[in-house]
């Protein structure tokens, strides 16, 4: 009996503290990761940027559980940004929060993976109290050889009352020729995303140039 006891007292002890995470996290829902979003007033004009700085800028208070972010958010949410959404790596911060019409609010979303640096907008049906989609506004991701820097104007682009996106791409690279000599190139580029049926949704344009002149982003080089 003692031995089986003690035998039972160390499968407690191993097996009941991860089923009673497994519990928690089985009760985890939308409205618990939407309580990190500190809600601020509705703006007329957002720009989102990501500074060289704020690398280490990472605010502990702000920081979302990676057991609550990666449990509440359906995977097809994340699926576009596999690249800096890991589970178990990531540092997942909480910015803001903020209405964009009468039933959706977006929320502000900074992760950090390495040194890449990722921000997203994950839009919350407040009716039906789920996050319904994600978009990103800003990024800073690449490697030696080339790199990638995104960012964003939110703003009513058609004057129809709803907000649209204007993200912002530059694109850096450094290519060696055969004598040994580097040779930098930048390309910028823009994509209008206009609000249609409660999501944010790409336009095609047949000449974006314009857009990179007129919503002009801060540039690393």
């Amino acid at each position: 009996m003692p031995r089986l006891l003690s035998i039972l007292s160390v499968w407690l002890a191993v097996f009941l503290p991860a089923w009673s995470t497994c519990q928690h996290t089985d009760k985890l829902t939308p409205s618990d990761l939407l309580a990190y979003f500190r809600p601020v007033a509705t703006p007329d004009t957002l720009i989102f940027e990501v500074l060289q700085q704020e690398a280490l800028e990472a605010i502990a208070g702000d920081t979302i559980p990676n057991a609550l972010f990666f449990t509440v958010l359906d995977a097809s949410l994340l699926s576009g940004i596999a690249h800096v959404a890991d589970s178990a790596g990531a540092l997942c911060l909480a910015r803001q929060r903020f209405s964009l019409n009468t039933e959706v609010d977006a929320c502000l979303v900074d992760i950090r993976y390495f040194w890449f640096q990722h921000q997203s907008l994950l839009l919350y049906d407040r009716r039906q109290e789920v996050f319904t989609d994600r978009v990103t506004v800003a990024e800073w991701y690449g490697g030696d050889g080339g790199q990638e820097l995104t960012g964003s104007w939110l703003l009513d682009y058609n004057g129809d009352g709803q907000p649209d996106i204007i993200r912002r791409l530059i694109e850096h690279s450094l290519r060696m020729d055969e004598m040994g000599n580097a040779h930098e190139t930048q390309q910028e580029s823009a994509v209008l995303l206009l609000w249609q049926n409660g999501r944010f949704a790409e336009h095609p344009l047949p000449d974006a140039s314009f857009l990179v002149k007129q919503f002009p982003i801060r540039s690393f080089w």
